[in-house]
C-alpha cells in the first residue's frame, strides 16, 4: 500500500479538469486512485486509474472495492465525473434526464456514501465536489446541467453541516469558462463572447481548478466547510 501522503479519489479523473486534478495531487506525493469511464488517462507509480460508470451501483462497489485493495480508505474524495446536453428544455427527453443527473449528481450521491464511514470512523476526511457557476445562477439551453450542479450545491451545504462535527469538510469548487474538451462545442465567436464577459479576460485551466480542490483539502482551508468556491475569473460576481 503507498504510504507516503494521503489517498485520494478522483471521479472522472481521465481528462479535462479531472486529469488535471489527479497530476496535480500525483505531482506533490498523493497516492490517487481515479475512475474512468472509456479510457485512461494519467498513469504513474502513485496512481491507480479504474474503470467504473458511476451510474452503476454495483460497478461502483465492485470499482471501491478495488481503490481499498491498493491504497486503503481515502482520506479525500473529489467529484469530477460530469456530462453536459445542449438544448431547449422542452426537447429533453426522460433518458436524457437521467444519464445527467446520474452521473452528475447520482454518481456523487454513492461515492460520498463510499467514503462518509471510514471518515466518520477517523474523525479526519475531506470531500470535493466539481459544481459550476451554472448552478448558481443556471444557464439557457443547459436547464439539466444547470440543474445537476444545483443539486451538488445543495447536497455539499447539507453534507457539511451533518458531518461538520465529524471534522469531515465538505465542499465545491464551480469553474467558470475552463479550457478542456468540453469547449470544443463553442464557436471561436461564442468562446470569445465568453472570455469577453470574464473580467481576467481569459479562459481558466484545469490547474487553475486543481489548485483550488488542493486548497480545500489542504491544512490551510481547515476552517472552511460547506462553501461553493468560485474558480470564474470574476464570470459571476
Amino acid at each position: 500500500m503507498y504510504q507516503d501522503k494521503y489517498h485520494v479519489l478522483v471521479s472522472g479523473g481521465s481528462r479535462g479538469i479531472g486529469a488535471g486534478i489527479v497530476k496535480y495531487y500525483s505531482e506533490r506525493g498523493y497516492a490517487v486512485s481515479y475512475f474512468y469511464k472509456n479510457a485512461p488517462g494519467p498513469v504513474g507509480d502513485n496512481i491507480l486509474p479504474i474503470q467504473c460508470d458511476v451510474t452503476d451501483e454495483s460497478m461502483v462497489n465492485d470499482a471501491y472495492a478495488k481503490v481499498i485493495d491498493a491504497f486503503g480508505a481515502p482520506e479525500y474524495l473529489v467529484y469530477c465525473s460530469g456530462i453536459s446536453l445542449t438544448g431547449l428544455s422542452d426537447t429533453f427527453v426522460y433518458d436524457d434526464y437521467r444519464r445527467v443527473m446520474d452521473t452528475n449528481f447520482g454518481g456523487f450521491f454513492l461515492l460520498a456514501n463510499k467514503v462518509i464511514p471510514s471518515m466518520v470512523h477517523n474523525h479526519f476526511g475531506g470531500i470535493v465536489a466539481i459544481s459550476s457557476m451554472w448552478g448558481q445562477v443556471g444557464a439557457s439551453c443547459e436547464a439539466l446541467y444547470s440543474s445537476s450542479k444545483g443539486a451538488i450545491d445543495a447536497y455539499v451545504k447539507s453534507l457539511a453541516k451533518e458531518l461538520g462535527p465529524s471534522g469531515i469538510r465538505v465542499n465545491a469548487v464551480s469553474p467558470g469558462v475552463i479550457d478542456t474538451d468540453m469547449m470544443k462545442e463553442y464557436s471561436d465567436e461564442d468562446k470569445a463572447a465568453l472570455i469577453d464577459e470574464t473580467p481576467l479576460m481569459r479562459m481558466g485551466t484545469p490547474d487553475d481548478v486543481a489548485a483550488a480542490v488542493y486548497y480545500l483539502t489542504s491544512g490551510s482551508s481547515s476552517f472552511i466547510t460547506g462553501q461553493i468556491l468560485g474558480v470564474n475569473g470574476g464570470f459571476l460576481i
